[in-house]
């Protein structure tokens, strides 16, 4: 009788899991916390799951400080390299011809990076450097390397960035040191 009930609550985790995974990978970058807002969770079982993840090595959770405080997020375990970004082609309008062959990045302040299919004689004139790189595209998605120039003046192997678009373009918003990446959340 305790085997049965041992095999329906380790297919119930299971579920659980790849639900959450599912989750973690659509909004990488959330709490613990907001997982369970989103997906209507009790603590308990977002916490379970991010156990068991976190165990079979699926996902890692990343410390940040952000004004003052300490704060736990939830990452998939990435199998691309960190200076990639990733943007869905339907949400750039790719059809566009501006992202063809060529994107440029402006390094608009200091938290914050502007990509663009096309020059914009206005971010060029406030941005610190600019650079032009090429594009990559793979199945819906198209993929940009951020220059090394960029990655070390933001310090981005250390910060938390979000990846937003604004009409065509792309804003990656940069803030919040990671403090360490741990193996559970105290």
């Amino acid at each position: 009788m305790i085997e049965i009930v041992e095999i329906r609550k380790n297919r119930r985790g299971e579920e659980s899991d790849e639900i959450l995974l599912e989750i973690i990978k659509q909004f990488p970058g959330l709490s613990q916390y907001e997982l369970g807002k989103k997906l209507g969770w009790k603590t308990g079982r977002v916490d379970g799951s991010i156990r068991r993840l976190l165990n079979e090595g699926k996902i890692v959770i990343k410390v940040l400080e952000r004004n003052g405080r300490r704060i736990n997020l939830v990452y998939p375990k990435e199998e691309k390299p960190k200076d990639v970004i990733e943007v869905s082609a339907e949400l750039l309008k790719a059809a566009n011809p501006a992202w063809n062959e060529y994107a440029y990045v402006y390094a608009l302040d200091n938290s914050t990076i502007g990509i663009s299919g096309r020059e914009i004689p206005e971010w060029e004139e406030i941005s610190c450097f600019l650079e032009k790189i090429p594009i990559q595209k793979a199945e819906n998605k198209i993929l940009l390397k951020i220059p090394e120039k960029f990655w070390r003046f933001y310090h981005m192997e250390r910060k938390h960035s979000v990846v937003s678009i604004n009409g065509n373009n792309i804003l990656i918003t940069v803030a919040g040191n990671i403090i360490e990446e741990k193996r559970y959340p105290a």
